[in-house]
């Protein structure tokens, strides 16, 4: 009996040292890889004449997810879709590098609750702080703590952007030299951990523009994916006229169709969309 017990005990740690090696060492990449899947593969087929317009255009891209996952900006990828070296090769001036705190399970287009968090466990494999698994505030400024270490390792290809004169002195710099730009958003107000307050350490970890609401509703505005759909709450006002107050954009994605209504109806300065969809397409709900 003992030795059977004995054979039992080891059997049942290898099984769970398996699953701690598959969990920390391979779970992270392989959910990158899967979730960052593109349907027409490469190589592509440009005409030169889209090429040339191409080389005159100063292109940016107002959403990208790349801080979620765990690889280095300033190395060309394979699986995953957005890197300094292939920014460069597509002539992408600037790109938003939007972080992602919590999504829910089986997310979809149509009706999300905001009671699951799909993010603990990417955190949890990825090894972050420990602060990071209860509080959405500390993914966000962990996150962007990654964009500006990707920066100071990029010799100089990607500039952070975080003020109007940074913008200026980037834009007169690409005239002569090779360099992409990246500025920080955030996919939904509940990185706020509930306190407009924690706006202040946001803004000061670089973030300059955030929209409401991601996938669910929550205790600043509905969201076009969410169960109720509602509008701006009150705390959701003072939100936007503190961000107006801070120069940072107001961005309406993801945001229920009410949420819209009620920004642009107090908006002072311009709003963004930076990613959606288009109806003729891909009909559904969401504006």
């Amino acid at each position: 009996m003992k030795k059977l017990l004995k054979i039992i005990a080891v059997i049942f740690a290898v099984l769970i040292a398996v699953f701690l090696i598959g969990f920390f060492g391979f779970a992270p990449d392989y959910v990158a890889s899967s979730r960052n899947r593109v349907i027409n593969k490469p190589p592509y087929e440009v005409s030169e004449k889209a090429k040339i317009l191409h080389e005159k255009l100063l292109v940016a891209d107002l959403h990208a997810d790349s801080l979620l996952w765990n690889y280095d900006l300033n190395k060309r990828q394979t699986a995953n879709q957005v890197d300094v070296p292939r920014l460069l090769d597509g002539n992408v001036a600037l790109q938003a590098f939007t972080v992602v705190t919590k999504t829910p399970r089986g997310q979809n287009i149509e009706q999300n609750d905001g009671k699951s968090d799909n993010i603990f466990l990417l955190t949890l494999a990825q090894l972050q702080p420990f602060e990071n698994l209860s509080s959405l505030t500390k993914r966000a400024t962990w996150q962007a703590a990654k964009l500006h270490e990707h920066a100071a390792n990029s010799g100089g290809k990607l500039v952070v952007i975080k003020t109007k004169k940074d913008l200026q002195n980037f834009l007169t710099r690409r005239k002569t030299e090779k360099i992409v730009g990246g500025w920080l958003g955030i996919e939904g107000a509940h990185a706020l951990d509930g306190k407009i307050e924690n706006l202040d350490i946001l803004f000061d970890a670089g973030f300059r523009m955030m929209s409401p609401s991601h996938f669910f509703d929550n205790d600043i505005s509905g969201s076009a994916h969410g169960i109720e759909k509602y509008g701006l709450t009150e705390k959701g006002k003072e939100m936007i006229r503190r961000m107006e107050q801070k120069g940072m954009l107001v961005d309406l994605a993801h945001a229920s169709p009410k949420t819209i209504e009620d920004v642009l109806q107090m908006a002072t300065k311009p709003v963004v969309v930076s990613h959606t969809g288009v109806r003729g397409t891909c009909d559904n709900q969401r504006i």
